[in-house]
């Protein structure tokens, strides 16, 4: 079904556009479009800082509804005044307190520019009503925002009113829905500042697209592209609209998007006409590089490598029944009818080799390995009494675990560890951000004295992604794999007129030296892909390249140690000496907060120059990369 609507948007865009200028309109839609930016602006700032409506004295969803007619409809900008100021005016006078607002530093506000109250647009008197809000407002509790634990993600279960009513609301109810998400990740959202798009540009972008929605796909497709333009893994989307459009099948085999293919690596014991390390050509006679691009609107992620891992989802899914694939085996390309079921995917996710196992590699050395996605808090004891004598523990986080990271600290290290940092938002605040300093574990007086070696890669996911930043503060761990999925951080669901519900990331994390992790993820000492003729002989490369005895006796050097950059902060040019003499390829790339690679240098000589004068101020990461090894530093740009 999914692939079917692709063909139809254009039509489907003629006859809205036709139904649109059938219907007389007292102003031009650029006008109705603009009062709407400024009418969502208006009533995010009144609903989280306005005392009457933070106290639930006001139903202040409802006062938006009654609106919204009025403002489509006003013949003149002072008639758009009149009938914001009936609204403000609602919502009762702005209490005053005698608290006093925190000095909150920049880089800790999502909502430092105050300008927008200064448009034109606004008549004086509007313009008063908006800065008494503001220059009143004191930082107090909020009936549509609520907080998971104290200190802990804001949560907005409370602020759910029409959610389920229809699966397409009108007008008025898809612009609450519009307004209601807008205005949380504004106010909450601690990554905004590392957004692609400007969240003020998103908002102009989707006003005309969310009015426009001609039907309830048309409706819950538009949302969920807007969801994307956050750029969090996190922002997973449900709707039965939704879902009936994805399909709510699985096919008989799992797939990854390995060396730019979308490769099958997995197959159920049944199925026959394909096999692991075949690479999709065609699904239902659809090109598969044509679907990818054509779908890639709807696919959320931090970064690009998540983005191909959610189009692998979207192309997969389908409808009960029957549907053809092409596949290129290496050798021939030929097509396939498979069928897609609900038990598929239970199916191929059932494991039932061992949790943890230790193997002995050519007589010289002993690994544990620990299946992190299996591994129960239960385990943990048992788990550590039988690898306790091994030379080292491989623990794979190519999966999400369960819990059990807060356990395993505890037979790993001496005392409690400064695991992360959080950039928390102040719900009494709305807008402000606030440090919290976490620590985990209670020490142990025999830490375990082998080596770790963790292993990931784009499945490894927030819980996992922070159980990795635990892992590796041990003496001398290794990191071996690709890029994590770069959402790292507790989530919250935002439900939504039209029974939509959407989440998003709602704590910011961080390492304790500040490094970002959102959008960058966790960054391997060795990065090691898997290959399509790997997969086609049945070897998991990057435990293949773990497996490896000369491995435990590498004393994990850090980086000040193997490679000087000066300086940092830099201005214009930095310097690199590589302290060992090596004649291989230097590859460094460097990488913004956005964790987009926006610059690739090689270099073929142990020491030299890097320029940076083009680049903007701030935070960026320097990955360096040699014979495999992968080394990363935060840098600053003044």
């Amino acid at each position: 079904m999914k692939f079917n609507i692709l063909k139809k948007t254009v039509l489907i865009t003629l006859l809205t556009l036709t139904v649109l200028q059938s219907n007389s309109q007292v102003v031009p839609d650029s006008t109705y479009y603009k009062r709407l930016f400024y009418l969502c602006k208006v009533w995010g700032h009144a609903k989280y800082y306005h005392t009457e409506i933070a106290n639930g004295n006001v139903n202040w969803d409802y006062e938006l509804l009654a609106v919204i007619n009025e403002i489509k409809n006003a013949a003149t900008n002072n008639a758009f005044n009149d009938t914001l100021q009936k609204m403000l005016n609602n919502a009762g006078e702005m209490g005053t307190s005698s608290n006093t607002i925190p000095d909150v530093p920049d880089s800790l506000n999502n909502n430092t520019d105050y300008t927008w109250i200064q448009n034109s647009i606004f008549s004086d008197s509007v313009r008063a009503i908006l800065d008494t809000i503001k220059n009143r407002f004191r930082p107090q509790s909020n009936v549509y925002v609520d907080e998971a634990w104290a200190g802990g993600n804001p949560t907005f279960d409370m602020d759910n009113l029409y959610y389920s009513e229809t699966y397409y609301p009108t007008e008025k109810m898809r612009l609450l829905a519009l307004f209601r998400y807008w205005n949380i990740i504004n106010y909450f959202f601690p990554y905004k500042y590392i957004m692609d798009q400007n969240w003020d540009t998103t908002l102009v972008e989707f006003i005309p697209k969310i009015i426009e929605a001609s039907n309830a796909i048309s409706y819950h497709l538009a949302f969920k592209k807007l969801t994307t333009k956050i750029n969090d893994s996190h922002a997973f989307f449900y709707s039965s609209t939704y879902s009936g459009w994805l399909g709510s099948s699985d096919p008989p085999f799992l797939v990854r998007f390995i060396e730019n293919e979308m490769v099958i690596t997995k197959v159920l014991p049944e199925i026959t006409e394909v096999n692991v390390g075949d690479v999709i050509k065609e699904i239902d006679g659809e090109n598969i590089y044509n679907l990818r691009d054509s779908l890639r609107k709807y696919a959320n992620g931090s970064n690009d490598v998540i983005i191909e891992r959610e189009l692998n989802y979207i192309i997969t899914k389908g409808g009960y029944g029957s549907f053809s694939i092409t596949v290129d085996n290496g050798t021939n390309i030929h097509t396939e009818s498979l069928n897609r079921n609900y038990s598929n995917y239970t199916s191929l996710n059932t494991n039932t080799g061992p949790i943890w196992k230790d193997t002995t590699i050519n007589g010289n050395c002993n690994f544990g390995i620990v299946d992190m996605g299996r591994l129960k808090k239960e385990d943990i004891s048992t788990m550590f009494s039988d690898l306790w004598n091994t030379d080292a523990i491989i623990f794979d986080i190519r999966n999400y675990p369960n819990g059990t990271l807060w356990d395993i600290v505890n037979y790993l290290y001496p005392t409690s560890i400064n695991i992360a940092n959080f950039t928390t938002p102040d719900i009494t605040y709305p807008g402000r951000l606030y440090w919290n300093y976490e620590h985990i574990g209670t020490g142990t007086a025999e830490p375990y004295s082998g080596k770790l070696i963790i292993l990931f890669d784009e499945r490894t996911q927030s819980q996992a992604e922070y159980t990795c930043m635990g892992l590796e503060q041990f003496p001398n761990a290794i990191k071996i794999g690709s890029t994590t999925a770069a959402a790292d951080g507790n989530v919250a669901i935002i439900y939504l007129p039209g029974s939509i519900s959407t989440y998003a990331t709602f704590l910011g994390t961080y390492y304790p030296d500040y490094t970002q992790t959102q959008r960058v993820g966790i960054i391997p000492d060795f990065e090691v892909h898997p290959t399509i003729s790997g997969m086609r002989s049945s070897r998991d490369e990057v435990m293949d390249f773990a497996l490896n005895c000369s491995l435990i006796n590498i004393k994990k050097i850090s980086i000040n140690e193997e490679i000087k950059l000066y300086p940092n902060p830099v201005k214009n040019e930095m310097r690199y000496e590589l302290k060992s003499n090596n004649n291989n390829t230097i590859l460094f790339e460097i990488i913004d907060v956005s964790g987009r690679i926006i610059k690739t240098i090689e270099k073929n000589t142990h020491q030299g120059v890097i320029n940076f004068s083009n680049n903007k101020k701030g935070f960026y990461i320097i990955k360096i990369t040699t014979n495999k090894r992968v080394l990363t530093k935060k840098i600053i740009k003044n």
